[in-house]
């Protein structure tokens, strides 16, 4: 062996071991300290500080120091480790802080005037400067530090920074008028003022706040009404606090004003959809077609999604109201020659005209004319494939449906297209009371990557399960799946006129509760909430430990929430769910409603 390999050898065993012995120290020093035992960590701290003085071992030492009150053992470190570290100004900051509280001031006032003379060349390293002067509540060093930058460096937002001293003295109009002046100057901080104001103020109804606010922006755009970021902040200021009139008027007069393209009027009605004001989304889309705004035809479109929104989900339309909508949808579609575009038009359509409109017929014909366009995508062809299943359902072709569901299974075994198709399908052997077939489906599907399917699976699986073998006839079951189908298909009176035959002919089925959700289910589905509520009440009062309490209580709360805007009573019913079910599957959900309700920061 020679020398040079034993040195080698000698060196990295060395090497080792020293590096073994410091994670000793290490877990001994944290151990000790952890434990109280200040004098016995301090020994092995200033070990490994003296081996690597880095900030966490001066941290720990330091500490150790402050912990035992030897504060001139603290102020010799905070000597040793400043000379090694000259330039570290959140060091010094540190050392008059300690100087401070432990009220020796002439010493701290030292190191504030050399403080003063430092010149900040980072502007991220001022921030967090500022940042602990105003933590630590020292506004007016803070204030000065901040003027002086100001009278050297011209194009920095400082009025931000002012914002955030006066907000922390609790002077909230200061802070508001200075986060304005600087918009004025910097307005792609648009965001980060409008983060800072809705973390300052409070936006609830009732609050004196917004009074404050509303006068402050307008007076900021009166000022200065030729910079559009004053009213961009109205527009925001009454969407936060739920006023979408006034923020329309907004958004109207800014369009007009600063020579838009319709961009803001078509986020304002997409604002409009997600909190289920049809009108005003209505209004906001027809004013760019009526102005001939740029996007004219994004504009086209997310008008008819609003109509199918208003017919779908909220089932609000008169006759007349419902023509209008197959005429808007017609116009589109014919100034749409790409069959690819058009098709998710159409889709929507062709629902509006069999679920909504009573033109199955009309719906199914244009349906079976898609699938003979030239150039249509695989996908699009399976939606079209599916939604004419749906519509042979509808009008008791319900076999026909069941080919095209087998189809769109096997060609989309693994993808959530084929999982529908074969929950459907599954379906369609339920309204047959082909219950064994049907299960067997519904087993495969409990594993569905889509939670909407796999919920649906598991829902009618239970079902099945807890009623299949109550009557050896499989009588009363059959009976309850017959009137399933007709509420399917919107056939209403004739499915409630056979569920009320159950109740008298099957008293022994136990069905009443599935009766009950498949009422409020039906209810729903002609957009009367509140009997909808009612029969889930029903349920929820009658037999609480259903598999379908929970559900029932979700929809109650969801229908509250979103259709009868009653907030109070839509937490209400989450809060019961939480409370009597914690295992349920929509749990997860009702703590997000609530959230939302209660208009907690962190829902988004």
């Amino acid at each position: 062996m020679s020398i040079v390999f034993r040195f080698l050898v000698f060196f990295l065993l060395c090497k080792g071991w020293v590096y073994a012995q410091s994670e000793t120290d290490i877990q001994l020093a944290q151990h000790y300290f952890l434990n109280n035992e200040f004098s016995k960590a301090q020994v092995y701290y200033e070990k490994l500080y003296n081996s690597d003085p880095s900030k966490v071992f001066f941290n720990r030492y330091l500490d150790c120091f402050v912990n035992l009150k030897d504060t001139k053992g603290a102020e010799k470190l905070f000597k040793k480790h400043l000379s090694l570290n000259p330039d570290d100004v959140f060091l010094a900051l540190q050392f008059y802080f300690f100087y401070t509280s432990n009220g020796e001031t002439e010493k701290a006032k030292k190191i504030k005037q050399d403080l003063q003379k430092k010149k900040f060349y980072d502007s991220k390293v001022f921030e967090d400067f500022i940042a602990q002067l105003i933590k630590k509540k020292e506004f007016e060093w803070a204030k000065q530090s901040i003027e002086a930058m100001q009278k050297t460096i011209q194009n920095y937002p400082f009025e931000l920074l002012l914002g955030e001293l006066y907000k922390a003295q609790g002077d909230l109009a200061q802070a508001l008028n200075q986060w304005l002046k600087g918009l004025a100057k910097f307005p792609n901080f648009k965001e980060k003022v409008q983060q800072d104001i809705g973390a300052s103020f409070d936006f609830t109804e009732e609050s004196e706040d917004l009074a404050l606010i509303q006068q402050s922006f307008v007076l900021a755009s009166q000022e200065d009404p030729e910079n559009p970021v004053y009213t961009e902040m109205l527009i925001w200021f009454f969407l936060q606090n739920r006023n979408f009139d006034a923020a329309y008027q907004q958004v109207v007069s800014y369009e007009k004003r600063f020579f838009g393209d319709g961009y803001y009027l078509l986020e304002f009605g997409k604002t409009c959809l997600e909190n289920d004001d049809f009108p005003l989304a209505s209004s906001a889309f027809k004013h760019v077609i009526e102005e001939g705004y740029n996007r004219l035809k994004e504009a086209e479109r997310w008008l008819l999604k609003t109509y199918f929104l208003q017919i779908t989900k909220a089932r609000k339309f008169t006759p007349k109201e419902m023509e209008e909508v197959i005429q808007a949808y017609e116009k589109v579609l014919d100034m749409t020659p790409n069959v690819n575009l058009r098709s998710d038009m159409l889709l929507e359509f062709t629902e509006i005209l069999g679920f909504y409109a009573g033109k199955a017929s009309q719906a199914i014909a244009l349906l079976e004319k898609q699938f003979e366009s030239a150039g249509l995508t695989d996908i699009n062809k399976a939606k079209a494939k599916m939604k004419l299943a749906d519509l042979y359902v509808l009008v008791d072709r319900v076999w026909d449906a069941s080919i095209y569901y087998m189809q769109l299974d096997e060609a989309f075994k693994f993808e959530a297209i084929g999982n529908e198709a074969k929950f459907k399908n599954a379906r369609v052997f339920y309204f047959d009371a082909e219950f064994d077939y049907a299960q067997a489906q519904l087993d495969v599907l409990k594993q569905a990557t889509s939670k909407l399917i796999s919920n649906d699976a598991m829902q009618l699986s239970l079902m099945l399960l807890e009623n299949y073998g109550l009557d050896s006839n499989y009588e009363a079951m059959s009976a309850y799946a017959k009137c399933d189908l007709l509420i399917t298909q919107h056939k209403f009176a004739e499915a409630f006129v056979g569920l009320d035959s159950i109740l008298l002919s099957f008293p022994e089925a136990e069905l009443s509760d599935e009766i009950f959700f498949l009422k409020g289910k039906a209810y729903e589905s002609q957009g009367d909430w509140p009997m909808a509520i009612t029969m889930y009440g029903e349920l929820v009062s009658k037999d609480a430990n259903s598999i379908l309490a929970d559900d029932a209580l979700y929809r109650m709360g969801s229908i509250a929430q979103e259709q009868l805007k009653k907030s109070e009573e839509a937490q209400t019913h989450f809060m019961a769910l939480i409370d009597k079910y914690p295992a349920s599957i929509f749990l997860e959900e009702a703590s997000q409603a609530i959230r939302k309700l209660r208009g907690d920061k962190a829902v988004n």
